[in-house]
């Protein structure tokens, strides 16, 4: 049987990544040396490439090259389904969280989460993550200006971004409920190109709506992360148990 000269290159660096001539984080030799090395054309090297790539491998980076892939380590976000407020929790797990404040005119699906009109103004929260340098994931939070100016300035410090119903319900906006759905989908080119995702790759998806107690949507978030760094945990003690739960 023959094997395209692709896969042949393939197998030779995943073979290397197996037993650890190449180390995670390690760069890979350039493309133009990788065409010297293995006698091939720069086509059939992208392609091999792209077959690791897809395989959670390599990953590779705009204007420095192509590296060994760290295993992903998942941080864990306990729902609001939970007992209290959503909180992450990660063990062993470094995120660097940065925030940028802004505002946008609502467009469908926001208009829908949101329960606005098109064209209404929003407060716009972007957390945006990383891990050794690298993208982890992606918060959009949207809530309406007249409450953004009850919230003191965002510290990043929660990566999903729940400090954002912290404030408001320690600003005095009673919350009546939080609802979460959680889906898994193909990324946005947007989200493709924070998160460094290849093509083919799923993200993992939770749009959070609280509102308070007269019906108002007072904060909607779209929490993004590829499926291999986040899980949703959902806990809850039962009555008369004594502390237990089930996960």
């Amino acid at each position: 049987m023959c094997v395209a000269r692709y896969q042949q290159v393939a197998d030779s660096i995943r073979g290397q990544i197996a037993d650890g001539t190449l180390s995670a984080g390690d760069r890979l030799p350039t493309e133009p040396e990788l065409v010297d090395e293995y006698a091939v054309s720069r086509l059939t090297v992208r392609h091999a490439l792209d077959v690791l790539q897809a395989e959670g491998l390599v990953e590779k980076f705009h204007g420095r090259g192509t590296f060994v892939r760290r295993p992903p380590q998942r941080v864990a976000y306990v729902s609001a389904c939970s007992d209290g407020l959503p909180q992450p929790q990660a063990e062993n797990v470094e995120i660097e969280t940065y925030v940028r404040p802004g505002s946008v005119l609502a467009e469908a699906p926001l208009t829908a989460l949101m329960q606005v009109e098109r064209g209404t103004e929003l407060a716009e929260y972007l957390y945006f993550s990383r891990r050794d340098k690298r993208p982890y994931s992606l918060a959009r939070i949207h809530v309406p200006l007249d409450l953004a100016e009850l919230l003191d300035t965002p510290t990043a410090r929660l990566p999903w971004g729940a400090e954002i119903p912290h404030g408001l319900q320690a600003a005095g906006v009673r919350l009546a409920h939080i609802t979460e759905r959680v889906t898994t989908r193909p990324p946005t080119q947007d989200e493709a190109d924070h998160l460094n995702l290849p093509a083919g790759a799923t993200v993992l998806e939770v749009e959070r709506t609280s509102v308070d107690d007269r019906g108002r949507v007072v904060e909607g978030a779209q929490l993004v992360a590829p499926q291999d760094r986040i899980e949703v945990v959902f806990s809850k003690a039962l009555p008369g148990s004594e502390g237990g739960d089930l996960r």
